[in-house]
């Protein structure tokens, strides 16, 4: 507990900070009460920094935001995969963080960066914000900051899903036969193993056995590890293997899909620009841009179809431009998946294929399902009646459809069925009455005589909701099937010596 003396015309207060140790401080306090207020709050303020509410004076009270980015490049950056979040940091982070002690870098400065480029996508943000929680979390390991991590109390971005992208079963051969010789190898396995482009492009003749049928994935670009950071061994299809074969024949190196003088492709390869040229080629397109083959004209129209006429301007003949669906090189790797999911193989199998540690992942991220399987599904919904309540042949050919005349009867008109009760002979059919709009004039309890004379059977009905029936004229009945569907009963006056419905009614 902290305490207060004093001591050559100054109040000291002794109290033990947050690291444990006791301190004797020299206050400019003037009179005892304003010691004890200040010895209470450096207690305070000692008990925040041991529960980690607060940071320790120490170091991370000189070192600043800036020099926490280099301290991680050096220690942990440099050995990364792939560097472009250092660039992407120093961009947002070093102007406005950069000179900032580290107890000054808040949640809410953290947000107010995040929320300055408007160019950023969520899902860039959200790169953003977990940059900088490891940079907290990694100096709170190595004892550069003692404090909560600011980057915790910063939410994340919602990240809108796009529509997946991904190659129809159709759509793959025609691919395959667009793309040039040299590439058709590399796409063809990339869609039949679900490989990634850097896993490609380190694959070595090693690794592919075709007498048993398998390729050992371990590596990507230059690393010795794949992302998932471990080695497996997939099965080759058998629709694969003339390509493969085909590869390992033309390559000049240890590399399956190597450059032509046979070194490694770059990590930089932009396999994008050959499957755009090769999707416009199959036309795997969006649509197609008309413009006129004259220079100076300037004319262009987009259409649907590749057939092109002449310039209304000029008279000159168009081109036709295809404009790719827009597809990744990735998405090859979603098409594996996908396609594998669509054709019924099981959700653990499809997991192995494409080595992910939780086959949530795979469900999710791959398990697309496209406008053919969402009307497949949709259409399981019938609601059609059982063979009794349906019109027969004759009639069927000359009346509305099910769902016209059970509109038709609600509304008065004509209905199938005679309205008497049991008259093919077996037990009463329960009655639905009120379904018309209205309520039957009763002296009883509104509460409890409409809802019982709406859903109770007619053996059921008090005898004054009965009795009040007789003033309503057209009420529509619906009895009930034997296996349990609705069908219409008649609409029938509801008075008058003739009257089935009343009968009925005041038979209870």
């Amino acid at each position: 507990m902290a305490s207060i003396y004093r001591k050559n015309a100054k109040w000291y207060v002794r109290f033990k900070d947050g690291a444990g140790r006791w301190r004797d401080t020299a206050t400019k306090a003037g009179l005892k009460t304003e010691a004890k207020e200040l010895a209470k709050e450096l207690e305070r303020q000692a008990e925040r920094q041991r529960r980690g509410l607060e940071p320790l004076p120490g170091k991370e009270q000189s070192m600043t935001f800036g020099e926490l980015m280099d301290w991680w490049w050096q220690e942990f950056g440099r050995r990364l995969r792939s560097q472009t979040i250092r660039s992407f940091a120093e961009k947002h982070f070093r102007a406005s963080l950069g000179s900032l002690p580290l107890t000054n870098v808040t949640a809410a400065k953290i947000e107010s960066v995040l929320r300055k480029p408007e160019d950023l996508s969520a899902e860039s943000l959200n790169h953003l914000r977990a940059f900088t929680h490891r940079l907290f979390a990694l100096a709170h390991r190595h004892g550069l900051w003692t404090g909560s991590n600011p980057a915790s109390a910063v939410p994340r971005f919602k990240v809108a899903k796009r529509l997946p992208a991904y190659l129809r079963q159709e759509e793959v051969p025609r691919l395959l036969t667009a793309l040039d010789a040299r590439w058709r190898p590399i796409f063809a396995t990339a869609i039949y193993t679900g490989l990634r482009r850097g896993e490609l492009l380190a694959l070595r003749k090693a690794d592919v056995d075709l007498d048993s049928g398998t390729i050992a994935v371990s590596r990507s670009h230059g690393n010795a590890t794949t992302k998932g950071g471990h080695a497996d061994l997939l099965p080759i299809a058998e629709e694969l293997r003339p390509y493969l074969r085909a590869a390992l024949d033309s390559s000049p190196s240890e590399f399956v899909f190597p450059r032509a003088d046979g070194r490694r492709q770059p990590e930089d390869l932009d396999l994008r620009k050959v499957l755009r040229r090769a999707l416009g080629r199959a036309g795997i397109v969006t649509a197609y841009v008309h413009k006129c083959r004259r220079r100076n004209c300037g004319y262009r129209r987009r259409e649907a179809n590749p057939e092109a006429g002449r310039c209304p301007r000029c008279r000159m003949k168009l081109w036709a431009i295809p404009i790719p669906r827009p597809i990744r090189f990735h998405d090859c790797r979603h098409t594996t998946g996908t396609l594998l999911l669509k054709a019924g193989v099981p959700l653990a199998t499809v997991q192995r294929i494409l080595r992910h540690s939780d086959p949530a992942i795979t469900s999710e991220v791959y398990g697309h399902l496209d406008l053919e399987d969402m009307r497949a599904g949709i259409n399981r919904l019938s609601f059609q009646p059982s063979r009794k309540a349906l019109p027969s042949a004759a009639s069927a050919k000359k009346g509305p459809p099910f769902a016209a005349s059970l509109l038709l009867s609600a509304g008065g008109g004509e209905s199938e069925g005679s309205g008497v009760p049991g008259e093919d002979g077996g037990t009463p059919d329960p009655f639905m009455v009120g379904a018309t709009g209205f309520e039957p004039a009763t002296t009883c309890t509104p509460s409890k005589c409409a809802t019982r004379l709406r859903h109770a059977p007619m053996n059921d009905l008090c005898p004054a909701a009965a009795r009040g029936v007789k003033a309503k004229i057209g009420v529509t009945a619906y009895s009930s099937l034997p296996d349990g569907s609705a069908a219409v009963a008649a609409s029938a006056p509801a008075s008058g010596p003739g009257s089935p419905l009343l009968s009925a009614l005041l038979s209870t």
